[in-house]
């Protein structure tokens, strides 16, 4: 009668096997067939195993190894950085004839942190007689991989530079489905007079308009914009988000519906320059059965 080999059956056994799954990341969980073909039979006791230890969602029926990894990766911390060190190579193009675009490096002893590699992005050649073309959000964007993807942190530096009256620059936008806003950050001037306006810098949230971070921003200095979000639970799109700037709350628990992250955007809506420092996004994958908003796709 054959028997099964001594490293097999200590895979095997419960014990193990939860020692492994609170050990391991989800991505060495997946590859460990491939480290021994023994594994291959085990595997998905101990992926069944790892999904209730961690307990985001519930184990797929039937138990194939692709909807158990799906169901792994659930709730997983996710990270993506933009520092602008390989320059605008994994971004899209769209409509940016009317850009200048150039990189500098900005020191944290004249400019204050962060320092480091930052884009220039300038608008030029919007026609302030023509209202039909007046600005518009085409830019450049940046994929975010992966599907049925949820936002917990979103962070991004933007110096102001300059821009007419009445103008909308420096957005970055995190969008979902058919290019719908979720969150995110730009700077906006409005006119208070005949003879000048006011810039603000603004927060946008998907259908709920948008709330003043910081009036009178100033030329040539780093706002660093901070939201964290939580949500209600982990099949439910409602949650609440805090945003500070340079460290200083000012949005406190306000309401958020979220949608799937797509895409990263950055454009200037008219004319004018802003710079953009790093952008970081934490997201995780959502639970299957994540309760999106009716008009996501």
């Amino acid at each position: 009668m054959a028997r099964r080999a001594p490293f097999v059956s200590l895979w095997s056994r419960d014990d193990v096997r939860t020692a492994v799954s609170d050990f391991l990341p989800t991505k060495a969980i997946a590859v460990l067939p491939v480290v021994a073909k023994p594994l291959r039979a085990v595997q998905t006791p101990l992926l069944v195993t790892a999904i209730r230890r961690r307990g985001k969602t519930t184990v797929p029926n039937p138990q194939t190894r692709r909807a158990l990894l799906d169901a792994l990766f659930v709730g997983e911390p996710q990270y993506f950085c933009e520092n602008w060190e390989g320059g605008l190579e994994h971004w899209e193009e769209e409509a940016p004839e009317d850009y200048t675009v150039s990189f500098s490096q900005r020191s944290a002893e004249f400019f204050g942190p962060p320092e480091g590699r930052y884009l220039r992005l300038t608008r030029d050649n919007v026609n302030d007689d023509d209202y039909d073309d007046w600005g518009n959000h085409d830019g450049f964007s940046r994929r975010i991989r992966g599907e049925n993807l949820l936002v917990t942190r979103f962070r991004v530096t933007m110096v102001y530079v300059e821009a007419g009256g009445g103008a909308a620059v420096g957005y970055a936008m995190l969008r979902g489905p058919e290019g719908s806003d979720l969150v995110g950050p730009r700077f906006d001037s409005e006119w208070i007079d005949e003879g000048g306006s006011r810039l603000k810098l603004v927060w946008i949230d998907d259908g709920m308009g948008s709330l003043d971070l910081v009036e009178d921003p100033l030329p040539n200095t780093s706002y660093t914009v901070d939201a964290r979000i939580r949500l209600e639970s982990v099949t439910s799109a409602e949650g609440r988000v805090d945003v500070s700037v340079n460290g200083r709350p000012v949005i406190e628990d306000r309401e958020l519906l979220c949608e799937p992250l797509e895409k990263l955007d950055v454009y200037n809506f008219s004319k004018g320059t802003v710079q953009y420092g790093p952008i970081e996004v934490w997201y995780e994958k959502a639970a299957p059965n994540q309760a999106w908003p009716l008009h996501s796709s």
